[in-house]
């Protein structure tokens, strides 16, 4: 049978059969009759079909034709995703890796440059007790510098930290002290602190300032004595080390800052395990290789800032009206010129209590913060650059372009990331880990799995964060309300 039998023959048999099946039949009788040009076929039908429906027919089969070769291109760059994600993320490994394995630890020695070492202020923000914040504010009282002060800021005269503080002084008398309670200036007078003014910082709402931390170091930050700032928070361990390298890095003149890469000691249970591999791993490899990239990536955890270049982008306070002060600080830092530096030792946090719960909260509220200030890094980026995920998407594309078996992808994937992550992990301890390479395996896969829980949890209510006993409202844009105040303690 020839093509115009076929049409004929199907035409009179289907007479009364809508476009959309003629649509459909005319392409079965194109794959039999592939050397029938369009203008051949566009006679025939002329000849066996109504005008009309004609028409109609090869309108609908254009348009089919024209979604399959639409469809072809979303799935290319669909599937090209994963790849620049994949370029991406192996080059954040690289470079973390090489900085980890080479500069990371490799201290600054300030008696090199000077002849006399700077003064040093340290603000220590503290508020109730836990089990290690006596090992942790002990080990300020214990720094081996010749010239540093210790400002101690606290925002209630009923805290149990008080008592702490005072077995502290008592215990290390010759160390400079200054304690601040609700923003009045306290010294030592021999056997315990003595008021002797007022700091200056207005009550809260007045000055602006919502951040519950940057409004308790506000009078300390008034009132230091030198230049050169320490923000340490109750969560860090000291040591002589750490100061002299920071100071050592903060020399030049163009360097405002020398911050610390959040990091924690070694302690035991699941969760200081999953803790441990977050902080080592994930934040390590982004913080490193966006530092080097000279993009301002910092927390406010440990670091030390000269206080003329802060004062120059209106000082502390002004960043009270943003929960994540840190992160904006660094911005107009940067933004004004200013080089940001990483310490060569990773910030200690000393913490007894790590639950997963805990650590899930925690996380939840730090993405929230990210969402209101960079929702595509945070959003899109971050989520889709995590192991599993990625791993995931990265198997469809390769068996997309390639053919091969996604599951054995997914596994390779799997396998060379958490090997990195772990040589990574090594290298930021730089020394034994607390934990074996199976309970490194369990914690990595529950961190991993969290992150997809931790991310929808953000995305119900991205502008309400609960920091303690209060709940804010975060805009787009950083700037923070306060929604519920149900604080034990006054801010």
């Amino acid at each position: 049978m020839d093509a115009k039998e076929d049409v004929a023959c199907h035409h009179y048999q289907h007479h009364s059969t809508n476009e959309i099946f003629v649509c459909i039949h005319f392409n079965q009788f194109q794959s039999f009759h592939k050397n029938v040009t369009s203008v051949e076929l566009f006679t025939i039908l002329t000849t066996y079909t109504p005008t009309d429906q004609v028409n109609s027919t090869l309108h609908l089969q254009k348009m089919f034709i024209m979604d399959e070769v639409t469809l072809n291109y979303i799935v290319f760059c669909a599937a090209m995703v994963p790849i620049i994600l994949y370029g991406i993320v192996g080059t954040f490994f690289c470079v973390s890796l090489f900085y980890a394995k080479f500069y990371l630890h490799r201290k600054g020695d300030p008696s090199l440059l000077l002849t006399e070492l700077p003064g040093v202020s340290i603000i220590k923000p503290l508020m109730g007790v836990d089990p290690l914040l006596e090992e942790n504010l002990e080990s300020h009282f214990l720094i081996n510098y010749p010239k540093y002060e210790l400002l101690l800021c606290v925002q209630d005269e009923q805290d149990p930290v008080l008592e702490l503080i005072q077995k502290l002084k008592a215990r290390y008398p010759k160390v400079d002290t200054t304690l601040f309670i609700a923003g009045e200036v306290y010294t030592w007078s021999g056997e315990s602190f003595q008021i002797v003014g007022e700091g200056q910082v207005t009550q809260r709402g007045e000055d602006g300032i919502i951040n519950p931390m940057v409004h308790n170091m506000a009078p300390g930050y008034n009132h230091a004595s030198y230049d050169l700032i320490w923000i340490s928070t109750s969560r860090i361990k000291a040591s002589t080390e750490i100061l002299l390298d920071m100071v050592g890095k903060i020399q030049p003149a163009k360097v405002a800052m020398v911050h610390q890469m959040p990091f924690t000691t070694d302690q035991k249970g699941i969760a200081a395990t999953v803790e441990k591999i977050y902080f080592g791993c994930n934040i390590a490899r982004n913080y490193l290789a966006l530092n080097v990239f000279n993009v301002p990536c910092v927390t406010g955890m440990s670091y030390l800032v000269k206080k003329a270049a802060l004062d120059e982008i209106n000082g502390l306070s002004y960043y009270g009206k943003y929960l994540a002060e840190d992160f904006f600080i660094a911005k107009f830092l940067h933004e004004k010129g200013y080089i940001l530096r990483v310490a060569a030792v990773p910030a200690q946090q000393n913490v007894a209590s790590c639950t997963v719960v805990g650590y899930k909260d925690r996380m939840v509220r730090w993405l929230r913060l990210r969402l209101n200030m960079m929702w595509f890094v945070s959003g899109v980026l971050e989520p889709m650059s995590e192991a599993l995920i990625l791993g995931t998407y990265g198997a469809w594309a390769i068996h997309h372009f390639f053919g091969y078996n996604p599951y054995i992808v997914f596994l390779i994937h799997t396998s060379v990331w958490i090997i990195l992550d772990y040589i990574n992990l090594r290298m930021i301890e730089n020394g034994p880990l607390p934990f074996n390479k199976l309970q490194f395996a369990l914690g990595w896969f529950i961190r991993e799995t969290l992150v997809i829980f931790v991310f929808f949890e953000a995305l119900t209510n991205p502008w309400r964060i609960k920091w303690g006993k209060r709940t804010y409202r975060v805009s787009c844009g950083g700037h923070t309300e306060i929604l519920n105040d149900k604080a034990i303690l006054p801010i």
